[in-house]
């Protein structure tokens, strides 16, 4: 595997991530009979635009990818002067700063620090940006676990909390920036995805795949094939505790993917319909392998089924983005993404700070 010497897989992912994610938005929670009757006959083959902004618009994952982000980027500022903080600390303040875009609240006073910059060595770009207020969450569960953190009391993996022990995608969809920045050691990004998934999600369905979505991240950003990556990162979900669902998940798109006699289509509807965080990893890990040179391809695969079509596409357009970089993504949907240059700085920003594997 050889080293990264440029940001342009940072971009890839950031911006392959945001086009997947905008590209199933207006296809999610609809089967594809449906699909096929709004869009094609083959379903959704183009990335849609919005007809008052002409910009295609993304979910509440590319949202909270940015906020992880953000608080990877405030984090590192406060470590290299004291290494004793915890950097998921960090994260979780993002995370109350994405809660106040959506609901103009935090989840208690004592995060009112978090918006004096003074006081906490950084200020936040993202709470400048408008178009970052609108509510794109389709479900209230993630609000409500994270306003249900008071005194700082978040979620920990494995942890007994009712209101924070979903299996959902909402951890999974957010923890790209964990696997860029510590791309260094894929056991490292596998458990950053894990803290950072379990503030909300503390039930081993709802982090571990978070942790092996991590992990792949951080394989392709050193040279890693789809395969390798997925390989690398299921070898590592194999050693956790309460892993076996998961890893059945992964192993099965592995087999489909070795079965010649399965049409693409058929393999995503064998592993699910995405719309748990199991399904949803191994249909992305699926996708991008199945078309791991054809963004377009494994994009319109992953958001034409029944099921959770942008979360799986948004997740597949991240990992062939930080395998290939940013010409993966189509110019033309890049062109149309809502907040393309936002995503770029930031990824830029990330990229900065990141160290890499020798």
């Amino acid at each position: 595997m050889g080293k990264i010497d440029s940001s342009r897989q940072f971009e890839g992912a950031f911006l392959g991530f945001a086009v997947g994610d905008a590209y199933g938005y207006p296809c999610r929670e609809m089967t594809f009979e449906e699909l096929c009757k709004r869009f094609e006959k083959t379903g959704c083959l183009e990335l849609a635009v919005s007809r008052m902004t002409n910009r295609a618009m993304f979910t509440d994952a590319t949202q909270l990818t940015l906020f992880t982000a953000e608080g990877l980027i405030w984090a590192d500022r406060i470590l290299r002067r004291d290494s004793n903080e915890n950097i998921t600390d960090y994260i979780f303040y993002a995370y109350q700063w994405w809660l106040y875009t959506q609901t103009n609240m935090v989840a208690g006073e004592e995060y009112a620090f978090i918006f004096e910059p003074q006081k906490v060595g950084y200020k936040s770009q993202l709470l400048k940006v408008k178009e970052l207020y609108e509510d794109r969450t389709e479900k209230p569960k993630l609000k409500d676990a994270l306003m249900s953190c008071r005194n700082m009391k978040y979620g920990k993996p494995g942890q007994n909390l009712p209101r924070l022990s979903g299996e959902d995608s909402g951890g999974l969809k957010r923890v790209l920036p964990a696997g860029l920045f510590f791309n260094f050691d894929s056991e490292y990004a596998f458990q950053a995805g894990v803290d950072f998934a379990a503030i909300t999600h503390t039930k081993p369905e709802g982090y571990l795949p978070a942790g092996c979505y991590a992990a792949a991240i951080s394989e392709l950003i050193n040279g890693a094939t789809v395969r390798e990556a997925v390989e690398e990162a299921l070898s590592v979900l194999q050693q956790q505790t309460g892993a076996e669902k998961i890893a059945e998940q992964v192993s099965k798109a592995l087999r489909l993917m070795d079965d010649t006699s399965v049409q693409p289509p058929e393999g995503v509807h064998d592993i699910g319909m995405g719309c748990n965080a199991p399904e949803a990893l191994a249909i992305s890990f699926f996708c991008a392998m199945m078309f791991e040179n054809n963004f377009k391809f494994a994009i319109q695969l992953a958001a034409n089924h029944d099921g959770d079509s942008d979360v799986c596409a948004a997740l597949t357009g991240g990992l062939l983005g930080a395998r290939h970089g940013i010409k993966a993504v189509p110019k033309k949907w890049q062109d149309k993404l809502q907040c393309a240059e936002l995503l770029t700085n930031t990824a830029e920003d990330l990229f900065s700070i990141t160290r890499f594997s020798d």
